[in-house]
């Protein structure tokens, strides 16, 4: 049986080429090097390389041997990556998620229909997220837009509605009961939640002249909010959890634009279906 790192040392040769460029990259001496080099071919029964006083190669035999255990390796990390994300999928539902909202509601949802199964949260974007689902390393993710794929479940969850947040003395505050439009603020400085997800893309299309100002710890962020006569944005599902505790000085303001409106879906592989059940169940239920 071939130990895994001689298989290391002969893949790492081959791509940097010297023992002193592979030793450095491995964080092993030249000698000890040379040594796993002349073990692998003394079990392989086989000359790997052509060495010279100064110069050692691999020859043909070598590279073969080389591209070999390169593949190995990287199935090696594959199985590694695939046995864990499976243990934990056992014991654990992860959740991606595409922006903050539906990130700070489903957990409590889960934690009442799953009380024995932890559940993990993960904020990305929806290409990972969707790279995520079918590597296992979510049991499901919530995106921005349905999925039609054969080997995937697909629910509607919900809609978030994004408003301005601005002071009563602001020009716009006056639209509260209708609304206005990004353009409306284009160009002003916007005080926002550092992360904010799919959210993110949408702001810096429709307000292209604007600058932000970040800050991640929402503590710290809702002080300057209540201190500031800056701009901010809140959304229908953010004013329903904060609105009693936070922004107390503030006006929302829906902005009208159809980016402004995100309808999420809750997206999983078809083969969880079963560990999902009471969670589909209360989407149906609450359709």
């Amino acid at each position: 049986m071939i130990e895994m790192n001689l298989l290391e040392t002969l893949a790492a040769f081959d791509t940097y080429g010297t023992l002193s460029a592979s030793s450095i990259h491995l964080h092993i001496s030249q000698p000890a090097l040379s040594r796993s080099m002349q073990k692998l071919e003394e079990e392989l029964g086989v000359k790997l390389f052509e060495r010279t006083k100064n110069r050692m190669a691999l020859n043909s035999t070598g590279k073969l041997a080389a591209s070999y255990a390169r593949q190995i390796l990287n199935m090696e990390k594959e199985m590694t990556t695939a046995v864990i994300n499976h243990d934990r999928s056992l014991h654990t539902i992860s959740v991606g998620y595409c922006a903050p909202s539906p990130r700070m509601e489903i957990p409590n949802m889960l934690s009442r229909l799953y009380p024995d199964i932890a559940n993990l949260s993960d904020l990305q974007t929806e290409a990972e997220l969707l790279k995520g689902l079918y590597q296992n390393r979510y049991t499901m993710i919530i995106l921005s837009h349905p999925m039609e794929d054969p080997d995937l479940g697909c629910m509607y969850y919900g809609s978030e509605q994004m408003y301005f947040s601005v002071v009563p003395a602001h020009p716009v505050a006056v639209y509260k009961d209708q609304g206005v439009p990004f353009s409306a603020l284009d160009g002003e400085t916007f005080l926002q939640a550092g992360n904010v997800g799919i959210w993110e893309n949408i702001k810096k299309q429709k307000l292209p002249h604007s600058n932000f100002i970040r800050e991640s710890d929402l503590n710290s962020l809702n002080t300057i909010i209540n201190s500031s006569t800056l701009p901010g944005f809140a959304t229908d599902v953010t004013i329903r959890l904060f609105r009693s505790e936070q922004n107390k000085n503030r006006i929302f303001v829906p902005i009208t634009d159809p980016e402004a409106t995100i309808h999420f879906y809750c997206v999983y592989l078809k083969n969880n279906t079963t560990k999902l059940q009471k969670w589909i169940d209360y989407l149906k239920s609450n359709s």
